[in-house]
């Protein structure tokens, strides 16, 4: 039997396959009229649901879904809030995920059902889980619960269905750092090294890549001994753009910072300035003037692949292992920890806007808690031989007397 027209405000329920529908009309600001519905599992459930949808109705607060898909939305989203308000690498790394990430079938929901979908989007996290990219499953979970809280704020969607899921869990591997031994070590080789600085700043300073690549001459305060970081430097190619470009900007929040600038790292920069006017000189008309600390051959600014595969190879002739650049600031938090450094003076150094940021950056090796827990073994090992001590003697004092007979 056909479902009768009903007025605007009266609602209905009805069975759709093997579920109930609880669905009420409401009009826009232009009259046009829209269908609201809810789906349920029992009739009962949809009467609720119903009644649920006439309150909001009456008190105005019901919202018609946005017009358009999620990923119409997502693409929205980025264009009017992350492009105009974040680093440009954000807005591209940001971009990538959601590109990557976010299925055909999942950007194609239209909009106006997306708040019901709780479990097709804690499926999409478990799948991506599964793949062995548990940390991108979280990221993508983050930016699009992000994204979505902004289409509540903004009406487009009456809830969030990203707070409806759980983040997955994973185990990420152990970060490599350099031990004390091995950073002397590399210091040792580093000298010979066109980027010895770049290098030695990074290990003894924590300084991120783009700072690094961000410093300017006018930073330094040779005599006063110290350093400014004041911005940082990147090549971007965005979306749409057919070439990159470098782009500066501020440091991350928090991370404008002056450091001390040690004696080796002064032994380094003196010998770096140098070398670069030397540089300059046999480039001539040639040598591109960006004006920036540590630059190209030929003077232009550093690409971020070129300072790994550098430091790369510098690890190579030093004898240690390869970690990763970014690692360098491990390596610096960590080897602060170690020497007892107090927990802020290290978010300091590393330019952390939050404590919980820099306990991730220094870690425990192996071969401080191997002597840790021998010195453990050893009041375990005394106390237990002072036990035996004690019980011989106990032992002695309570033994019987044997008394001989004449």
């Amino acid at each position: 039997m056909p479902r009768k027209n009903r007025s605007d405000g009266e609602g209905s329920v009805f069975q759709r396959g093997d579920g109930w529908v609880a669905q009420v009309s409401i009009r826009d600001r232009e009259g046009k009229r829209h269908r609201i519905t809810r789906s349920a599992a029992t009739q009962n459930e949809a009467r609720k649901l119903l009644t649920k949808l006439k309150g909001k109705q009456d008190s105005h607060t019901l919202i018609i879904g946005g017009r358009g898909t999620l990923r119409d939305w997502l693409n929205e989203w980025l264009e009017l809030f992350i492009k105009p308000n974040r680093a440009p690498k954000t807005y591209k790394s940001y971009h990538d995920l959601l590109k990557q990430h976010v299925p055909e079938n999942v950007g194609s929901i239209p909009l106006s059902r997306v708040a019901q979908q709780p479990e097709t989007f804690q499926a999409l996290f478990v799948s991506i889980a599964q793949d062995g990219l548990g940390r991108t499953s979280q990221l993508l979970r983050a930016v699009l619960r992000s994204s979505l809280n902004r289409a509540v704020k903004l009406k487009r969607l009456e809830s969030n269905p990203i707070l409806g899921t759980d983040a997955v869990g994973f185990v990420s591997g152990e970060t490599a750092v350099f031990s004390g031994e091995q950073g002397k070590q590399f210091l040792k080789t580093a000298e010979g090294e066109r980027l010895g600085a770049l290098f030695v700043t990074a290990l003894s300073l924590g300084l991120r890549k783009g700072e690094l690549t961000g410093l300017r001459e006018e930073d330094l305060d040779l005599e006063g001994r110290t350093i400014e970081v004041r911005r940082q430097l990147q090549w971007i190619k965005l979306p749409g753009d057919e070439e990159g470009r470098w782009v500066e900007r501020a440091p991350k929040k928090g991370s404008q910072r002056t450091l001390p600038i040690t004696e080796t790292i002064y032994r380094f920069v003196i010998r770096h300035l140098a070398q670069r006017n030397a540089e300059a000189l046999a480039a001539g008309e040639s040598w591109k003037d960006s004006g920036y600390l540590f630059v190209s051959p030929n003077g232009a600014p550093l690409h971020e692949r070129n300072i790994s595969e550098a430091f790369h190879l510098a690890c190579d002739h030093a004898g240690v292992p390869r970690i990763r650049f970014h690692d360098t600031r491990h390596s610096c938090g960590t080897l602060l920890h170690l020497q007892g450094a107090d927990p802020f003076i290290i978010q300091k150094v590393l330019g952390h806007s939050q404590l919980s940021t820099t306990r991730r950056y220094t870690h425990t090796p192996i071969e401080v808690t191997r002597p840790a827990l021998a010195r453990l073994e050893s009041l375990f090992d005394s106390t237990e031989k002072e036990s035996e001590k004690t019980l011989v003697a106990n032992s002695v004092a309570n033994r019987p007397k044997v008394i001989k007979s004449n």
